[in-house]
């Protein structure tokens, strides 16, 4: 914004001034050749840094891609391309909103009415919340509902018909952690609650609507909204890290997930769409949104926290480092990651989309759509994102733990055959006195990793294996661990008792 600000005063002073010749101002370009060309190197250098096997990138310009590229493979070993497809994760929650928004603007709902008004059916845990929460709060995450992606409530995969209203009806359940309109909590079940107030609004289903009036108008044909769209694009599998590197990852299609996180689509896809966007709701001769709707929806009204806010489906805040006012959303799936950035005052938007994704890396993955405008706009990149240290250290911890009992599993079989050669009454005492303490602590190292490690994120241990497949491996391996080591201290004890017993009655 800082370069549209220049060129917009320099436009204002020359129209004020007097018929005197005034002195050239130089006017930083945006998007130039030269800025081009250092962003898509820049693109290479992120693609390495985070070890994506494949990723894609586009610049848009209004309805024009100055530059895109899509390098490396997808999960089944295919060349990336521009018409690949990667799963979206809550980049898809922009779609909703737009859909929710075309409704409102043709009269089918009001924004500020409660969403129980188009969703009789819909209960919440709080009757309040049910009876009150408006469509517009659900689309601005100020409904009070609790976060529920660690939960079972989301990532169930359910394609079978009915599956969003299913998910929906599970949210009964759900307690908020806020009064209705106090403050912004981001929650994936405000958007399961739009699709499915949308599929109950148009008779349709949510994938359904999507296609008809959203992605078919914007020509993306190589996009999914239903299992159907994902089988005929052939939607290819992701990766997680292990350990550190990328490994293959195939999930099925979610079709009941797509409101809030598993909608698909290609670069070029998004491009129309990020087209769209810049364009006030058209694109080339298709209009899905009015002008003032889509300005709308990029005004953010809820207060996210460091000088964000977020609208209708869309964040937005000023870009550190480089001045420069955006409207974004990022999302990722445990296998994919998106971003898309629209910088309306540069008529600029950019895509990122990579086939890899991991929890701790977050900010890294969500720093190079950010540093690339940065580089549209004469600036330099911020400085590398640092991956959550959290995680390192919580699978090292678990790691050492599960080393610490695999040493005392092999020191307890050694020792055994020499135990057996001791006095049974000394071996007796000395067994029965320990194994209490043997089993205490197995059972602490199992709680800890079964139970505390998973509590760190607020989630169940399914989850934490879904998003972070080696901590969860880490996990299993503490808790089996300990409980074989926990049945052979048992095994010991019991030896030692009969071995009494014997002695007892040979005397």
């Amino acid at each position: 914004m800082a370069a549209a600000c220049t060129v917009a005063a320099a436009i204002g002073t020359a129209a004020a001034a007097p018929a005197v010749a005034a002195p050239a101002v130089a006017v930083p370009a945006v998007a130039s050749a030269d800025q081009l060309a250092v962003g898509e190197a820049y693109m290479r250098r992120y693609m390495e840094r985070t070890k994506a096997p494949g990723m894609a990138y586009a610049v848009v310009r209004g309805d024009q891609v100055l530059r895109q590229g899509a390098w490396g493979v997808d999960g089944d070993g295919r060349s990336m391309t521009a018409q690949t497809p990667f799963l979206l994760g809550s980049t898809s929650k922009s779609f909703t909103a737009l859909a929710v928004t075309q409704l409102a603007r043709a009269g089918r709902i009001a924004l500020d009415d409660p969403a129980r008004t188009y969703l009789p059916w819909l209960r919440l845990g709080a009757e309040d919340t049910a009876r009150t929460v408006t469509v517009r709060q659900l689309l601005t995450h100020t409904s009070g509902l609790p976060a529920v992606s660690n939960s079972t409530l989301t990532d169930r995969y359910d394609n079978s018909p009915g599956g969003l209203a299913r998910s929906v009806r599970d949210l009964a359940a759900v307690r908020p952690v806020a009064a209705v309109g106090q403050g912004y909590r981001y929650s994936d079940a405000n958007y399961m609650i739009l699709g499915a107030l949308v599929e109950n609004v148009t008779g349709e289903t949510f994938g359904g609507y999507l296609r008809r009036h959203v992605l078919d108008p914007l020509a993306m044909t190589r996009s999914a909204a239903t299992t159907e769209e994902a089988e005929a694009v052939d939607v290819p599998a992701g990766h997680r890290y292990y350990l550190g590197r990328p490994q293959r990852h195939d999930t099925p299609f979610d079709t009941a997930g797509v409101p809030y996180g598993f909608l698909a689509a290609g670069l070029d896809d998004l491009t129309h769409y990020a087209s769209a966007q810049l364009g006030g709701g058209r694109y080339k001769d298709a209009r899905v949104l009015d002008a003032d709707a889509v300005r709308q929806m990029h005004t953010g009204t809820a207060n996210t926290g460091h000088g964000g806010r977020y609208g209708l489906g869309w964040k937005n805040n000023t870009l550190d480092g480089a001045g420069v006012g955006i409207v974004w959303h990022s999302g990722a799936t445990p296998n994919y990651f998106s971003h898309v950035v629209l910088v309306p005052r540069s008529n600029l938007a950019v895509v990122v989309l990579t086939n890899v994704y991991a929890l701790p890396m977050d900010a890294a993955f969500n720093a190079g759509a950010f540093d690339l405008v940065r580089i549209l706009h004469g600036h330099a990149p911020a400085a590398a994102a640092a991956e959550d240290p959290l995680f390192p250290r919580v699978l090292a911890g678990l790691l050492t733990i599960a080393a610490g009992l695999l040493a005392l599993l092999v020191t307890t079989f050694v020792g055994f055959p020499r135990a057996r050669r001791r006095d049974p009454a000394r071996s007796r005492r000395r067994t029965v006195a320990t194994t209490a303490a043997w089993l205490g602590g197995c059972a602490l190292a199992a709680a800890a990793a079964a139970w505390l490690v998973p509590t760190l994120w607020g989630a169940g241990f399914a989850k934490v294996h879904m998003w972070a497949p080696d901590i969860g491996d880490a996990i299993v391996a503490v808790v089996a661990l300990a409980g074989v080591l926990a049945l052979t201290r048992i095994g010991i004890c019991a030896h030692a008792l009969r071995g009494t017993r014997r002695s007892s009655l040979l005397r």
